[in-house]
């Protein structure tokens, strides 16, 4: 299976050399990240709290929802002063995202 996925990007980036990797990236991204907040216990502190709200608001429907009204609320401001861009692709996101399984060591 992996043959044929490297077989794959091969194709893609042969295609289109401009073509970038993104779960390379975002690998690499995670692991920056988690090595800074080693060093770091600020920024880890920081990561520890992030995880906790997304916890908290994502177990709650009820909070979910008053988390997407206010933040809907912000969006339309920003959009009428103009602060925010709007377009096809842009301001997508609905719902939170839990963090991905984080290496520690």
């Amino acid at each position: 299976m992996q043959e044929e996925f490297n077989g794959l990007k091969a194709l893609i980036l042969k295609d289109n050399p401009s073509a970038y990797y993104v779960w390379c990236f975002a690998h690499q991204l995670q692991l920056a990240l988690v090595a800074v907040a080693k060093n770091h216990e600020d920024i880890a502190m920081m990561f520890f709290v992030t995880n906790n709200v997304v916890n908290v608001v994502g177990a709650s429907s009820k909070r979910r929802d008053i988390l997407r009204s206010k933040h809907a609320a912000k969006v339309v401001e920003a959009l009428n002063v103009e602060e925010l861009a709007s377009g096809q692709g842009l301001n997508q996101e609905t719902n939170l995202k839990r963090p991905g399984d984080i290496r520690w060591g």
